[in-house]
């Protein structure tokens, strides 16, 4: 049982974050924030069904880091930095690729610069 929610979770993560690097529509920092919150009901579903020692949880690593980047400051050296550290799962590929197809979704927001990516590179 436990392995299939493994699988399961594996999955999870591996629509989701292939969507986050196709689509540039859902890079935004609200999206971050609603897959954070969806992936933390799976977290409470997998504690509630003592699912937790599965392994299951610790699949959707790199899609919480995703969720995270997309949700972290992105304009100077020190923001690059921690972005780097904290983002751990996921490729230098795939951390550019988010931030190039970022969305600001308000007027409030700026699109990434091309300074702060190669500063991720």
């Amino acid at each position: 049982v436990q392995q299939v929610f493994k699988q399961l979770f594996y999955m999870i993560n591996a629509v989701a974050l292939n969507n986050l690097l196709l689509r540039k529509d859902v890079c935004s920092w609200s999206t971050g924030m609603q897959l954070r919150f969806n992936i933390s009901q799976l977290e409470e579903w997998l504690h509630g069904k003592n699912l937790q020692q599965s392994g299951a949880a610790q699949t959707l690593e790199p899609l919480i880091q995703a969720a995270q980047l997309l949700q972290l400051k992105k304009k100077t050296s020190e923001d690059a930095e921690a972005i780097c550290s904290l983002c751990m799962s996921l490729t230098t590929q795939q951390i550019v690729k988010i931030l190039n197809l970022y969305t600001p979704v308000n007027e409030f927001e700026e699109r990434v610069t091309v300074a702060f990516i190669r500063d991720i590179q």
